[in-house]
């Protein structure tokens, strides 16, 4: 009669012991959020308590449908990557069912080609999932080459641990993420602030010509090129792009753009050649798909003359001080960065004193509302030709005004820009 309460206790002491060790494990797995050191601290606690030769973390890719390894033990650096379903691991990742094999190259799922690569002979594995507390299988265990059997208490042991070694992943994970997105935002801040610095800084007049002009980007860094460059003889040019594309591949772009238009106002005296050059740079230094709509103005006050280039851009708006409106139409040749050797030509059209004219970039007549309809060139015409007997500060206010009244709280999915020259 005394034995049977002799295996009961054992077996409660064994129970006790086997808790304790879990939530020894439970508290180490929770002093990092470092990925790489929780990985090794979870193969340490299962080699010890397990007695394996190698283990493997592997944690689940969603998105390519694939495992990857954070620590393999005995592979250094090496990235070991399993599509989900294939092999052993990826077999467990899929269905979430532990695998136990005494011998590795008697079943039909081992790819017995990792051996060859690392020169490792694998006796035997012992795979299982990695769930967190829904019961979601983010990761596998894989362990190799036992020094001795695994036991039903083994198997409890990992069982019970399995959930604390998912939510620690998954709070690794999610640090990480957390990170590498608050990194990017930064680095993406700084971009914003560098390339806020490109954009020139416009006079309220100059040879007597009233300046506004302003940019408001829909994302962090933008693509449309915004550009003044006063001239010695009291002329000035004024330039407007819109890169192709979105993100930071148009930032760069618009970046690059910058700097060779400034490079070049410095040492070349043509409209036409600046243009030529910015087109054959931009066509040798990036992708086919990119290109940029380009305007660039020459305004001569004296002469009350507009010399422009339109390389593909949006006809600039021009209303007369009576009120006639119309668009400087004559498209001089296609957007700059999409074909080799072209020779542009400018348009020169005169300009009446008391005249506004408005070039601006599709970011603004495409603007869209809630009811996916565009502001349009009639809106913007209209507002030009209402406000055109106010200064040019004004009537900039006036289309942002409009803007920002029509839009609403709809997101912007363009960047708009757009610059007011009012004549004297």
């Amino acid at each position: 009669m005394t034995r049977p309460v002799q295996n009961s206790h054992q077996d409660v002491l064994r129970s006790v012991e086997r808790l304790h060790r879990i939530l020894e494990a439970a508290k180490l797995l929770n002093s990092t959020l470092d990925l790489e050191e929780l990985t090794t601290i979870i193969l340490r606690i299962v080699r010890e308590e397990v007695g394996t030769d190698r283990g493997t973390v592997f944690v689940i890719d969603r998105e390519h449908n694939q495992l990857r390894s954070i620590v393999a033990q005995g592979i250094g650096d090496t990235e070991i990557v399993v599509p989900i379903g294939q092999g052993v691991a990826g077999t467990v990742g899929e269905s979430g069912e532990t695998i136990n094999l005494p011998d590795a190259y008697r079943d039909p799922r081992f790819d017995s080609s990792f051996d060859a690569l690392l020169e490792y002979q694998t006796k035997d594995i012992y795979c299982m999932p990695i769930v967190n507390r829904v019961g979601d299988i983010v990761g596998v265990l894989e362990l190799l080459n036992r020094s001795r059997p695994i036991t039903i208490e083994d198997e409890e042991f990992l069982a019970g641990v399995s959930v604390h070694v998912g939510l620690a992943l998954e709070n690794a994970r999610m640090h990480r993420e957390i990170v590498e997105k608050r990194k990017i935002e930064q680095e993406l801040l700084l971009a914003r602030e560098i390339q806020e610095n490109f954009y020139p800084s416009f006079p309220e007049i100059y040879g007597g010509v009233q300046i506004a002009a302003s940019t408001e980007m829909c994302e962090a860094v933008g693509g449309d090129y915004l550009g003044y460059f006063p001239l010695k003889d009291g002329r000035f040019l004024v330039t407007v792009g819109d890169v192709s594309g979105k993100g930071i591949g148009a930032a760069l772009v618009m970046t690059s753009l910058h700097a060779t238009c400034r490079a070049l106002v410095n040492h070349v005296h043509s409209i036409e050649h600046i243009t030529n050059i910015l087109n054959q740079t931009l066509v040798e230094t990036t992708s086919a798909s990119t290109f940029v709509t380009l305007m660039i103005a020459l305004v001569d006050p004296v002469a009350g003359r507009l010399h422009y280039i339109s390389a593909g851009h949006n006809p600039p708006v021009i209303v007369k001080p009576a009120g006639d409106a119309a668009l400087l139409d004559g498209v001089s040749g296609p957007p700059v960065g999409l074909f080799s050797h072209l020779a542009y030509k400018r348009e020169i059209r005169s300009i009446d004193p008391g005249s506004v004219l408005v070039i601006y970039t599709d970011g603004v007549n495409e603007a869209e509302n809630g009811k996916d309809e565009q502001f349009g060139m009639e809106r913007l015409v209209q507002v030009v030709t209402d406000s055109r007997k106010s200064t040019a500060s004004h009537i900039h206010a006036s289309i942002r005004t409009a803007l920002k009244e029509f839009v609403g709280d709809t997101p912007s999915h363009d960047d708009a820009t757009f610059i007011v020259l009012k004549f004297s």
